[in-house]
């Protein structure tokens, strides 16, 4: 089970158009399309009617017909027509979502509608949009559990063995990170002083020396992990001729083994060079999706055999097993019945 009363990331704003888009979120089957004037919709992808899937349908204008009987929704869900009858009763609608774009990406609110609050969606993400970063986003898919993809941003030690090509060196492996949980606050902390500049740093920055490295992650449930990076010559402390980005990733689960994994890359040096960009976004991707490998393969195996099987367990273990018990968290208060009004 996934919380509900939380905001996800539906689809890159650059997805949506004036077409039907369907997606299924935290087990959810959800529609969405944009109307004329550009605003994000999303139904649940089921008519009120015959509980078909209202993606077999079509738009017309901003309304959404079903494709089965015709019956046609507004785009907030009121039903506007039902062929062969003149009138019928106003409570005739569909379910529809709570939405926003902001940041670059459409988020959904799949709980009780009265929580949806725009103030509660991360704001780490702020960087996407922040004056003197440049802006980078995208989207792939990974058959495997959220969970895993979060625990393995918040281990990131395994960068030396499987990224060897892009983001990984010995450094990261070897130096212990500081990670420090507060309640609900997971922070893990690496600095990486005088190492050798792995390949991506030195394809983006030119380095030519050995590097001070440095990162610092932190957990947003229940799906987003943010991670600050910069690097500098060693021992000059000079960011002008280093380099700082975030890697921005949000693991929005679709089921319970599958996941849409957007994530963004922000970064504060030659922002408009578009070579640099897609240097970033393949380099970025061919990164992920080395993690999709061995995550997916994983997810073979925990299919057969639980997690709590292993035998051997890390200090690295310890934030992923705490963001592992605040998303639990999360369900078991969604679960709880709520308290009756005092009399």
């Amino acid at each position: 089970m996934f919380p509900k009363n939380c905001w996800y990331i539906a689809a890159l704003s650059s997805e949506l158009r004036h077409a039907l888009t369907k997606r299924t979120i935290a087990n959810e089957a959800i529609v969405m399309y944009r109307t004329a004037a550009g605003v994000a919709v999303a139904f649940l992808d089921r008519c009120p009617h015959r509980l078909v899937p209202l993606s077999m349908g079509r738009l017309d204008g901003d309304a959404l017909q079903c494709g089965y009987h015709g019956i046609t929704f507004d785009h907030t869900g009121r039903c506007v027509r039902v062929p062969g009858e003149e009138s019928f009763p106003d409570h005739f609608c569909a379910q529809t979502f709570p939405i926003v774009e902001r940041f670059g990406f459409v988020w959904i609110w799949l709980g009780e509608r009265e929580k949806a609050d725009a103030e509660l969606i991360p704001q780490a993400l702020r960087w996407q949009s922040e004056p003197g970063w440049c802006p980078l986003s995208d989207y792939f898919y990974v058959t495997a559990h959220n969970q895993l993809l979060i625990d393995n941003l918040l281990d990131l030690s395994h960068e030396a063995f499987l990224h060897q090509g892009t983001i990984g060196n010995q450094a990261v492996g070897e130096t212990p990170a500081k990670t420090t949980i507060r309640g609900d606050q997971i922070e893990v902390e690496r600095f990486m002083p005088d190492c050798t500049p792995p390949k991506l740093f030195v394809a983006a920055a030119g380095f030519t020396t050995n590097i001070d490295r440095y990162q610092r992650l932190f957990f947003v449930p229940p799906c987003t992990v943010v991670i600050e990076v910069w690097a500098v010559p060693a021992g000059t402390q000079d960011k002008s001729k280093g380099l700082a980005w975030w890697v921005i990733n949000s693991l929005t689960p679709e089921t319970d083994r599958s996941t849409h994994y957007f994530w963004a890359l922000p970064r504060n040096f030659k922002q408009d060079d578009t070579a640099m960009t897609e240097m970033l976004r393949a380099a970025v991707n061919r990164t992920f999706s080395e993690d999709r490998t061995m995550i997916e393969a994983q997810q073979l195996i925990l299919d057969k055999v639980p997690l709590e099987s292993r035998t051997v367990y890390t200090r690295a273990d310890q934030a992923p097993a705490r963001a592992r018990q605040l998303v639990a968290e999360l369900v078991r208060r969604e679960q709880q019945p709520a308290t009756p009004a005092s009399a």
